[in-house]
């Protein structure tokens, strides 16, 4: 992490060289750096896939102004220190017009130097942190809903079906420890508090201290504030311990990614969150527009809540290409998103200004049946 924390003074050292990016020739460039072969590979797949998907779609109908939209993508195993080298290698040698689909919020936040001293557009970092949303930060915007907005949904989901134990299973980082304030808030705003709350590091599967801090507390409802891989090696032991408290996760462990990891009949009963519609909800423009774009170009991931969230931010993107000049330039790129009021992606609307970087709120309410992930209604 010493890397992360000598990065402002390196980049003061070269600002002087770095010059706002623009097409090259007919291409706009665009970048990503996300997990692509690492223990949350699901999540940076399932953006990749959604994002090329949308954006091969719309070079095939000639794309934005005659100028073809090309993902450029690096992997970062979701280590920092690679996060960092990735980007700067993005925003140097390849002169990216904008980032999209970054994963992890601990990647994303030590990101920030980069994005700022770049004055590089940021979108939709698939993550639902305090961190990148307040204060605003110029260049960044997100499609999807907070995770406090995801948590408080749980939680008030978890109340009505009689849950009054709450505990929190965390990651310790920016995601985990973001998730446990969210869990307290939210518990607070219902009158009550936590009975216990257990963690693991990140980058491991060591759970087995942490499920100890938890069952202590005896909970009837855990929050599992971790990615797909420790959350299902978590709940997974739970099961073994006929532990019969809810369970539940946000979009931060994948949706069917999770359910995959933890196994057949295990996963039974768990609550998910999502940012995304309902993915059998054809009646959603956007739903279909998605859906048909990623089954042409399903690759290993196929249509699922990740794929849909990187095919909504692809999307916002192309909006706000097509409003930012021919040929673009970053500086109108970021106008006009903040210029989008009510703006309609297919049957959800997307509104930005200065002061909110946030687009819509959406949340949507899922459980685990017969291995399926299905409407909570």
């Amino acid at each position: 992490m010493r890397k992360v924390m000598l990065l402002t003074v390196v980049l003061m050292m070269i600002a002087p060289t770095a010059r706002a990016a623009g097409p090259v020739g007919d291409v706009i460039k665009i970048g990503m750096v996300n997990d692509q072969t690492g223990a949350n590979k699901g999540s940076g797949r399932g953006m990749k896939v959604g994002v090329e998907a949308y954006f091969k779609a719309v070079n095939a109908k000639g794309g934005i102004n005659g100028r073809k939209v090309e993902l450029v993508s690096l992997d970062d195993q979701m280590v920092t220190d690679k996060t960092i080298d990735c980007l700067l290698k993005l925003a140097d040698e390849q002169k990216v017009f904008a980032v999209v689909g970054s994963v992890g919020t601990s990647n994303c936040v030590a990101s920030l130097p980069v994005v700022k001293e770049y004055k590089l557009p940021y979108i939709n970092p698939r993550t639902g942190a305090t961190e990148l949303r307040t204060p605003v930060v110029r260049e960044v915007f997100h499609v999807r809903a907070s995770y406090q907005q995801e948590v408080d949904r749980i939680v008030d989901q978890l109340v009505k079906q009689g849950a009054k134990r709450f505990a929190v299973f965390y990651q310790n980082d920016g995601l985990g420890t973001d998730i446990l304030a969210s869990t307290e808030n939210a518990v607070k705003r219902q009158g009550l508090s936590l009975v216990s709350k257990g963690s693991f590091e990140r980058n491991t599967v060591a759970v087995t201290t942490g499920l100890a801090s938890i069952l202590a507390g005896k909970p009837d409802a855990i929050i599992v504030g971790a990615v797909y891989k420790p959350g299902a090696e978590f709940i997974k032991l739970l099961r073994k311990e006929g532990v019969t408290a809810f369970l539940a996760a946000g979009s931060f462990a994948g949706g069917m990614n999770l359910v995959k990891a933890v196994g057949p009949g295990a996963s039974e009963g768990i609550i998910m969150s999502q940012v995304v519609p309902e993915l059998d909800d054809l009646s959603l423009p956007i739903t279909r527009e998605c859906k048909e774009a990623i089954e042409k170009n399903p690759e290993d991931v196929g249509f699922n809540s990740v794929s849909m969230e990187g095919c909504m931010a692809a999307k916002s993107m192309v909006m706000a290409l097509e409003k930012a000049g021919n040929p673009p330039t970053q500086a109108a790129f970021i106008q006009a998103y903040e210029s989008m009021k009510g703006a309609d992606m297919g049957g959800i609307e997307l509104t930005f200004s200065q002061d909110n970087h946030q687009g819509q709120d959406n949340v949507y309410l899922q459980v685990v049946k017969g291995d399926k992930l299905i409407s909570l209604k």
